[in-house]
């Protein structure tokens, strides 16, 4: 079965993304070690040891993830996965010592894990029956080096103003989405309330208020069809 090509473009979108968060995630640990070293006065073996906790975290569960994937949806691993990275993050932001930091990496590594299976099996799958599968997965390797260098990028450039435990948990904090009306703007209040059949500059009714959208009830809102001036 062909995949159409507005399915192609948001499965390339959605993991070339998840492929660039995670990739800038795993390289900032690189800008953050020796800053983690000063502030928790440990040797360079124990450097070592948190950067290779992240790493065999990701390196090891990789086939597992693979595998609950067939269970639980490629999608539902792999976001499940990015939400946990970042709350990895959101724990290392508050780590008062090496113990809670390690754990924090681990979960990190954890969460990572989920990404280069699941991500590029999403790209090969939408893309194999309508071709351009190489192109495909050229953009989404490069995806990766974008998002390892503008993830770390920008936490150096934070880390001049801010504290590593601020520059952290922004990293970490997911983004928050705007919610639209569920009636379309009709129910939005305005200072000056309408009057039915007379013009004023920026409103005007393209119809008769219905008496449900008087009572301010958002399900009964959404049928009433108002033009708003810009």
């Amino acid at each position: 079965m062909t995949n159409s090509p507005n399915v192609r473009r948001r499965s390339l979108i959605a993991a070339c993304s998840a492929h660039a968060i995670h990739d800038g995630l795993t390289d900032v640990i690189y800008v953050l070690l020796p800053v983690w070293q000063a502030q928790f006065a440990i040797s360079l073996a124990m450097v070592g040891l948190l950067r290779g906790a992240y790493s065999g975290m990701m390196a090891g569960f990789q086939l597992l993830a693979s595998r609950l994937a067939k269970r639980w949806g490629r999608e539902r691993m792999l976001i499940g996965g990015t939400a946990l990275a970042g709350i990895a993050y959101l724990i290392s932001g508050m780590a008062g010592g090496l113990t809670v930091l390690l754990i924090s990496l681990l979960l990190g590594g954890l969460g990572a894990s989920t990404q280069h299976p699941l991500a590029s099996s999403i790209v090969t799958d939408t893309h194999e029956a309508g071709g351009g599968v190489k192109e495909a997965l050229a953009q989404y390797n490069f995806a990766g080096d974008i998002g390892k260098t503008l993830v770390p990028g920008a936490v150096g450039l934070l880390l001049v103003v801010v504290s590593w435990q601020a520059s952290v948990v922004l990293i970490g904090c997911p983004r928050p989405r705007r919610r639209r009306c569920c009636c379309g703007g009709c129910c939005r209040r305005r200072r000056s309330r309408p009057i039915i059949g007379r013009s004023r500059p920026g409103w005007w009714p393209a119809r008769a208020r219905p008496a449900a959208c008087a009572r301010s009830s958002p399900p009964a809102c959404s049928t009433a069809r108002y033009a708003w001036a810009s």
